[in-house]
């Protein structure tokens, strides 16, 4: 079975602890090798056994926002956009998302000094300024309240408009994944899947 991601689109993935929900994000991104089949980004192939193609992680244009935010701890919030931005200059598109999700007056502030929302933020603009073709996102909800939630799905839609980069998200958060995303992909025990819309999906009982 093979399934295709709609670029224009938020996508989700879903599905029970343990079905290999993070691992179909690191495989995508390169960090680990699938067992066999193929990762396609349009008409470029990422990885394929039968051809033994596995193009090197820094060659897959991917931006990844881990649980833990991977904010380098010793960088500025800014410091950390400019480390990931092309030739260190923050593009000025991304500046104006900082300003309109509020982060313009943390640009100095070190990750340990935000809260979680926050990071997590700062952590999706930090992998915007890569460029990516793909964002993938591995449950980013975690403990994150209420507010926090809201202001982060606030700044994925807004990427979303601003940019023509795939969103995929990992994430056990059925409420939230109804008001976001477009698509979901529920992975199952079996190995198998279903793709479809939220409202078809995660309403039913697994």
């Amino acid at each position: 079975m093979e399934t295709k991601i709609n670029p224009e689109k938020i996508t989700a993935i879903y599905g029970k602890s343990g079905v290999g929900k993070s691992s179909v994000l690191r495989m995508i991104a390169g960090l680990d090798q699938p067992d066999s089949g193929l990762v396609k980004l349009g008409d470029q192939l990422w990885f394929s056994s039968e051809d033994r193609v596995n193009l090197p992680v820094s060659e897959r244009k991917i931006g990844f926002v881990f649980q833990d935010y991977s904010l380098f701890a010793t960088m500025t919030v800014e410091q950390n956009m400019q480390y990931a931005s092309k030739d260190g200059i923050i593009p000025q598109s991304i500046m104006e998302m900082v300003n309109a999700l509020g982060l313009d007056g943390l640009l100095s502030s070190f990750p340990d000094e935000l809260s979680g929302g926050q990071n997590q933020r700062a952590a999706v603009l930090r992998s915007l300024c890569q460029e990516p073709d793909v964002l993938l996102l591995d449950e980013p909800f975690s403990a994150l309240d209420d507010d926090s939630i809201a202001d982060l799905v606030a700044a994925l839609k807004m990427a979303k408009s601003r940019y023509s980069t795939a969103i995929l998200i990992v994430s056990h958060r059925k409420d939230v994944l109804l008001s976001m995303a477009d698509e979901v992909i529920h992975l199952k025990e079996d190995g198998l899947f279903n793709q479809g819309l939220p409202s078809e999906l995660l309403v039913r009982r697994f």
